[in-house]
């Protein structure tokens, strides 16, 4: 871990792993190391502006504290730590103590979607589920850990996140004229908390790479159709063993 941060650090690139994910996690941690998952990570230089953890599910007050302290991200993977019912990360009050949450899918082994408006809509309603209750969460807010706060998080908020002028135009174009949205009022409560709506077109640095839905860049039907017999063939060679 010593060595990884301070390679990184040489190379000018970002740090990231995943922490406090689980109960047995912070177990075995204290096991091992006589101390918590993030006192392990301060202890290995694992804490900063440079680097950013998925999950951080089981935190304490001074965890918090050291994350908001050192500016250590945090990627909140709401779908993920529900389907492995590892717990509710206390988004709310990271986001009070100052500490940079972004959204995360995690990856299809935990979470068989990997797509982000399931995490938007997760993040407010699973968070409301905790502690703060409705005061948790609004739309806007887990709309801006969509937007900002992974800009923020990944230490690209200078140049993605929001737009302005100077910054990437990285841009999506959702339909919110249709059936599944119509009676709701807010576009951002729409989008956030409504049916999953039609991407019309998505824009990253400029280049347009969705339209209708469909990828632009890459042909997704022979993407689809490979991932299928890869997956049989890993489903095989697991039944073996």
């Amino acid at each position: 871990m010593r060595n990884g941060a301070e390679l990184a650090r040489r190379l000018g690139v970002r740090l990231h792993t995943h922490g406090s994910e689980t109960v047995e996690e912070e177990k075995f941690c204290h096991e091992l190391f006589g101390m918590g998952p993030t006192d392990y990570f301060a202890s290995t230089g694992w804490l900063g502006e440079d680097v950013w953890m998925a999950h951080c599910v089981h935190m304490n007050d001074s965890d918090i504290d050291a994350f908001a302290r050192t500016k250590t991200g945090v990627a909140h993977c709401p779908s993920s730590n529900a389907r492995l019912a590892a717990g509710i990360a206390r988004v709310p009050d990271m986001l009070a103590a100052g500490v940079p949450v972004g959204l995360g899918v995690d990856g299809t082994a935990s979470n068989e979607s990997g797509e982000l408006h399931t995490e938007l809509r997760n993040a407010l309603l699973i968070n409301r589920l905790g502690a703060h209750r409705e005061a948790a969460l609004n739309a806007r807010q887990a709309l801006r850990l969509g937007t900002s706060g992974g800009a923020r998080v990944l230490g690209r908020a200078d140049q993605i996140g929001s737009l302005e002028p100077g910054k990437l135009a990285d841009l999506v174009l959702w339909r919110m004229d249709t059936l599944a949205h119509a009676s709701i009022a807010d576009p951002v409560t729409a989008l956030v908390l409504g049916a999953a709506a039609p991407v019309t077109a998505s824009f990253v640095n400029g280049r347009q790479i969705v339209e209708d839905g469909r990828l632009l860049t890459a042909d997704e039907d022979a993407i689809a159709r490979a991932t299928r017999e890869e997956a049989r063939r890993l489903a095989r060679i697991a039944a073996r063993g």
